[in-house]
């Protein structure tokens, strides 16, 4: 069975290098949803590395659709990839409608195409053509009532990590609306750079972050322990930044056992699923 698994077990590595706190959160999932959680996860990340990690648009979208017909194959029981092929072994994934897994592939790509954003509101309505099918997927997995404030911690988490360069390509980087820059007289690159005025609005920015973690998380009706967890981690790094003399860093900071800690709070307080 180890050797069946190695090809998704390598795709699975890399959605836990971007989210180490996943391994810990797996502790307090139950067995029999710990792999459709991670080709969940998997399958989330591989969009994600399409939608902002890759630099040419072309190449991007290329691959975007060939996810789009893996997904339409999948659900019609014929899938290649080893993240589909464990996804759609679990009985609550075949029976979503083909359609919902267009609505993911169709947000993804809408990220292409996306304009700068001239506001921190802009900016969280293009992220939500892709989060959102990605929140609603997930509540459809864990068999719970969607939430909009679902789909808010994904973008939350995602600004998080961006704002901290991680993972995704130097010029995509920093998701950060206009007219943020032009208040702090900065460019997209300068906040790369370091510098009081980059400081500063990567300060501002990472407190309107926080401010929509904590607000979603107030308001959730029950995501995956896994998103709760991120969000809860990803509060606590906004915070800090907002508060920080070098925000970068305290967004890339990592804090093992706190993530325990939030895990174990976060299971006890709800039975929900991943």
């Amino acid at each position: 069975m180890a050797h069946a698994d190695a090809p998704f077990d390598a795709f699975e590595r890399k959605w836990l290098e971007a989210h180490p706190e996943q391994i810990v959160v797996a502790l307090f999932v139950a067995p029999a949803q710990r792999r459709t959680a991670s080709a969940f996860g998997s399958l989330v990340h591989e969009l994600e590395l399409c939608c902002f990690a890759i630099r040419e648009p072309e190449v991007a979208a290329a691959k975007l659709e060939w996810w789009r017909q893996e997904l339409l194959g999948a659900s019609a029981g014929t899938a290649r990839h080893p993240i589909t092929q464990t996804l759609f072994a679990a009985p609550q994934v075949r029976a979503i409608a083909p359609s919902r897994w267009s609505e993911l592939t169709a947000g993804a790509m809408a990220q292409l195409e996306a304009p700068p954003a001239p506001s921190f509101a802009a900016l969280c309505g293009a992220l939500a053509s892709f989060y959102r099918p990605v929140a609603a997927l997930e509540a459809a997995l864990l068999g719970v009532v969607y939430n909009e404030a679902n789909s808010q911690l994904w973008i939350g988490s995602h600004l998080r990590r961006a704002a901290a360069g991680m993972e995704f390509a130097p010029e995509r980087s920093v998701a950060v609306p206009l007219d943020l820059l032009a208040r702090h007289g900065v460019t997209r690159a300068d906040l790369g750079r370091g510098g009081a005025a980059a400081r500063a609005a990567l300060r501002e920015h990472t407190a309107r972050v926080g401010e929509l973690l904590a607000q979603a998380l107030r308001a959730d009706a029950g995501p995956g322990l896994g998103v709760r967890v991120r969000a809860r981690l990803d509060l606590e790094r906004a915070e800090r930044a907002a508060r920080a003399a070098d925000p970068a860093a305290a967004l890339r900071r990592r804090h093992p056992w706190r993530t325990l800690w939030l895990a174990w709070r976060e299971a006890r307080r709800t039975a929900g699923g991943w």
